[in-house]
């Protein structure tokens, strides 16, 4: 808990300053609506990990990484119902395609029984949802704006519940390791001001499944640091996200393209 809330700290900075770099007037948000709503999203987005650390208290690693990642389909259903986005067969499509790339890769075993593990993996896929519906609806904002704000109702969130629900240990790491952490947090810090940037871009539901890229990018990361290798049922998952991203992104009009550029004949 005392590592998470550091990292979330050092985001919170991280997000501080690329808009001071890119020089962005920080807004004050002054309707009381928005405000909750960036409120509702700062509580959401630090709820999930502490339901993701729940779940792996009381299930497999794997169970939980299926059901962590079923994120995309709450999106989609959230999307539609509270932003009013339209459900067309392509999203469907890209969303089924995604949640059996995740089953691939995750291969959690067999679920036959509801346990409170379950249900904490859940909470934090629809927690996960919640974060990403609630920062598409602040579109008239700066993405900066939501970035900074969503991150500090998190670090006050957070540093609320390592002082009065977690026990708080002495923290007994060492410079470097403390370095590491701050390191990997202004890293994640880059991560959510882009990812605020996509949901001004993007629809909600879209960029969930996008997202989901981030398990090719972890897989590729871990082959060359951590020398891990995959199996052929894990790979045909990872390029099956891909294939998803690819039909979620591709319009009609780029798929004529495509079509069109393999027809074409060579000019001699």
């Amino acid at each position: 808990m005392l590592i998470l809330w550091l990292m979330t700290f050092f985001r919170f900075v991280g997000v501080w300053l690329i808009a001071d770099l890119k020089k962005v007037k920080h807004e004050w948000v002054k309707d009381r609506n928005e405000l909750k709503i960036l409120f509702l999203n700062g509580v959401l987005s630090a709820m999930t990990p502490l339901f993701f650390i729940l779940a792996l208290q009381e299930i497999s690693l794997s169970d939980v990484y299926f059901l962590a990642y079923t994120a995309p389909a709450w999106v989609l259903l959230m999307a539609v119902f509270f932003l009013g986005e339209k459900l067309n067969q392509k999203k469907v499509f890209g969303l089924s395609l995604t949640l059996l790339g995740v089953y691939f890769i995750a291969n959690p075993a067999g679920m036959q029984e509801i346990t409170l593990g379950m249900i904490y993996a859940l909470v934090g896929a629809v927690t996960y949802a919640g974060g990403i519906v609630t920062g598409r609806e602040l579109k008239d904002y700066s993405y900066h704006t939501v970035a900074v704000y969503s991150n500090a109702f998190q670090v006050v969130l957070l540093g609320l519940f390592a002082l009065f629900v977690f026990p708080v240990p002495a923290f007994e790491g060492s410079l470097l390791l403390l370095a590491l952490i701050a390191f990997i947090g202004l890293f994640r810090g880059i991560a959510a001001d882009l990812y605020f940037y996509a949901l001004e871009k993007l629809e909600a539901s879209s960029a969930a499944v996008i997202s989901l890229s981030e398990l090719v990018f972890a897989s590729v990361l871990a082959y060359f640091i951590f020398g891990e290798t995959h199996t052929l049922l894990e790979l045909a998952g990872y390029a099956i996200i891909l294939l998803s991203g690819m039909v979620i992104l591709l319009r009609k009009s780029d798929l004529e393209s495509f079509e069109y550029l393999l027809h074409m004949r060579r000019k001699h």
